[in-house]
This record gives C-alpha cells, structure tokens and sequence, in this order.
C-alpha cells in the first residue's frame, strides 16, 4: 500500500463519515474525492503498508545490530501486490532502497492499493483504504524457496480481505512449518477480526501460528467479549507460543509459554504526534528481539522501544537513525541468551492443512 498521510481537525474526520479511530475500505471515486478535499492541505506520500512498515522495521534493527557485532545482517523478503502503476513502482523502489527483496512483480494492467491516514491533534490516526485491482494472492515459485527456507514468516492479517487468501496463506504456513520456521500473525484491525474470525480462529486451533500480535480491541474482537490486554494476553497465549497484546498509551502484555510479562510503555521526551505505524514497529522490535536471543522482559522493553520511535514524529516508519538508537539503548544480546535458553519459542509440529 502506499500511505497518503495528512494532518487535520476531528470536523475533517466527521466529513469524511468514519469513526475517529477506525478503519474503512473506501472506492476509487472516494478517494478522488477526499484527496480534493485535502488539496489545501499538506500530505505525505511514503511506501506504506502494515506489513511493509513492519520488514523495514526489523531490516533497519538487525543492520544496525550487526553493525555493532560485524557479519551480515539477516535477509528480509516481502511478497506484495502492487500494480504496474506509478504508485506500484514508487512503492518497489522504497522497498528495495530499504533493503527489502521482493519476492513478486507487478501485475499488468492493475492499480495499486492506498491508505489515506488521517491524524489528529490527539495524535490518533483513522484510516480510509483503496484495495486497489482485484487480485488474486497467489505464491510465485521465488516466494516459495524463500519460505521454505526462511527462520520466521510473518503474515499480516489484512490479507484476508484479498481474493485467494485462504488458499495462499494456507500455502505459505504449510511450507514454513515443513521447514521448522517460525509463523508469526497480525490482526489488522476489530473490523477485520471480526469478518474473518473463522479463518484466525483456524490457524490459531490448528497450531499453526507461534506468535500472535493485535491490539486490545483486535483481541476483544477476535475473542467476542471485552477483555483486558494482560487478560487477552493469557487466553491466546494458550493457543501460541506468544502472544503480544498492545493497549496504547497503558504498554502492552506478553504470554509465552505459562508466563504474564507485563510491559509499561516506554515514553521519549518528545510528545506523541503521530501513532500511525506504532504497532507495525512494536511488532518489529519483539522479532528482532526474538532474533536476538533477549529473554521475555528485554524482548518487552525493545519493543516499546521501538513503537516510541516512531510516534514522536509524523510518518509510520521506522528510520535508520532510530533503530540504531533502539539498539544502542539495550544491553548487548549475547548476554540475554543463557537466561532465554528455558524459554524459547520453538515451533510446534508441522501441521499439514
């Protein structure tokens, strides 16, 4: 996707007929119309995208560790579908310069998908989003030998609403669980949950999924009842190796393996203005973590962290400069892994779907 962010006023919000806060899946036609709207105003066009924010992320965080250790830094790949449109090609060449390889190409003849981010005074974001073409998600035979050889693959919950979902994501965790790799899976949002529940729900009981992200609201939704984060943090934990639930300004919880780690938010000195991309980039920093060997409490601390970083400033991305301060601030990994040695998140059977 790529993110068309402005800021403005709780009126803009209400004209634009959605919830502040909230997420909706917008036409061609309504995006016209509200990109005229804002045309006095001024907007940021950067390659976007949960998933996208999320690999950059964890790119930048893992050089700038192995810059402090020596060696190469891990490999992140990225199977996206972009159309062959100029919002298509800026999106790719932002990949690529942030050191992503992409593992698909651009299909002829279609557009690509965008999200116009609205924020706030408040620093809250709502989100309208353009899907772009209908495609169908398929895995090309690149995409394949990655997974299959990869040690964690991450799938973002907002591919559900594509054509060919069931039977691509399906594909692409049979593969990694053949191959010993770690799944880890992101809710998107409560709207999302809550249309493809039985599919989360799937994977989740079918073991399938080692680590799970989503937000409170997400959790309530994916669990049908009000819940709170360490509370929602528990229940799923039970179905996972680890589970994170975030809960904003209040920090978030994490269940591995029986345990509750209980992580306050970590707060720069610069005020909040931007919470777009928070949970992308705390998402992020636990990989990284994971990665990294750190125990569960230093895996809750980095990832604070890392989705403090990005809130202190418009835009959602993680950027160069950041990460190397997220991991200059926390103690050298090498130390962390003796006392992770007991809890480690090791994948479960490979399940056949």
């Amino acid at each position: 996707m790529v993110d068309i962010s402005a800021a403005v006023d709780d009126n803009f919000v209400a004209r634009a007929g959605i919830e502040k806060g909230a997420r909706r899946i917008i036409s061609m036609e309504e995006r016209a119309k509200l990109l005229e709207a804002l045309d006095g105003s001024a907007y940021q066009v950067s390659a976007g995208g949960s998933l996208a924010n999320t690999l950059v992320a964890a790119s930048h965080l893992c050089r700038a560790d192995h810059c402090n250790r020596g060696g190469g830094p891990p490999s992140v790949g990225m199977l996206s579908v972009s159309g062959d449109d100029l919002q298509g090609s800026f999106h790719c060449a932002q990949m690529q310069h942030a050191g992503m390889q992409l593992l698909s190409e651009p299909l002829p003849g279609t557009s690509t998908g965008t999200v116009i981010v609205l924020t706030t005074p408040d620093a809250n974001r709502t989100f309208l989003s353009y899907l772009g073409s209908s495609q169908t998600l398929t895995l090309s035979a690149a995409a394949k030998a990655a997974i299959s050889r990869t040690r964690v693959l991450i799938v973002e919950g907002y591919l559900w609403e594509m054509p060919g979902a069931k039977e691509a994501i399906g594909s692409a965790v049979r593969l990694a669980r053949e191959s010993g790799a770690l799944v880890a899976l992101t809710t998107g949002d409560p709207g999302l949950v809550a249309r493809h529940r039985s599919e989360f729900w799937r994977l989740l009981k079918n073991g399938d999924v080692d680590v799970l992200f989503a937000n409170r609201a997400e959790a309530g939704a994916l669990l049908e009842h009000p819940v709170s984060a360490a509370e929602a943090a528990s229940e799923l934990g039970s179905l996972c190796s680890l589970a994170a639930i975030t809960d904003g300004a209040n920090g978030s919880c994490i269940s591995a393996l029986g345990r509750l780690q209980v992580v306050p938010p970590y707060w720069t000195t610069d005020a909040p203005v931007d919470t777009c991309g928070a949970g992308d980039a705390y998402c992020a920093g636990l990989l990284y973590a994971y990665l990294s060997g750190m125990d569960l409490a230093s895996m809750g601390r980095c990832s604070a962290r890392t989705a403090s970083a990005v809130i202190s400033r418009s835009g959602a991305c993680l950027t160069t400069q950041e990460a190397e301060r997220v991991v200059a601030s926390m103690p050298p990994a090498d130390g962390y892994r003796a006392h992770f040695a007991g809890l480690a998140l090791q994948p479960t059977a490979a399940t056949t779907l």
